[in-house]
């Protein structure tokens, strides 16, 4: 039996205003959400904005699952913890952050809110209870 899933249009003036009211977390901003408020967009695959907001930076960490983002816009850093390996990010950069790859963003010298459109397998992970994650400090 096939699934039908019904198409989903997110008005980008709408997610803006959304995004701009919300707790910018390490984790994620905001979680695109299907119309029936599942946040697996495509089986197995979810879709979050993270704002990283001027002179702030996000926690170390690293999880299970990977992360394909996708610099919506500002600038700022992503520096991969573990090798101290830094890369400069840029609107329209795409970037893919292995599992169990420890990271953090950094918006130091930005004016505006780096922000990141990410993919993420979490929902598959989750599913099959291998959801793991660890921080630093």
């Amino acid at each position: 039996m096939r699934e039908e899933q019904d198409p989903v249009v997110w008005q980008w003036k709408t997610l803006a205003k959304e995004i701009e009211a919300a707790e910018h977390t390490p984790y994620g901003t905001l979680t695109l959400a299907a119309p029936d408020g599942r946040h697996e967009i495509v089986p197995g695959t979810s879709m979050t904005f993270q704002a990283v907001r001027p002179g702030e930076r996000t926690t170390p960490h690293a999880h299970s699952w990977w992360h394909l983002y996708f610099v919506r816009s500002g600038a700022g850093s992503v520096i991969f913890d573990d090798t101290l390996e830094t890369a400069e990010l840029s609107e329209g950069d795409i970037m893919l952050i292995p599992a169990w790859a420890m990271h953090h963003f950094e918006n130091q010298a930005g004016e505006k809110d780096l922000l990141l459109l990410n993919m993420s397998n979490l929902p598959q992970l989750a599913g099959l209870h291998i959801n793991f994650s660890e921080e630093r400090a």
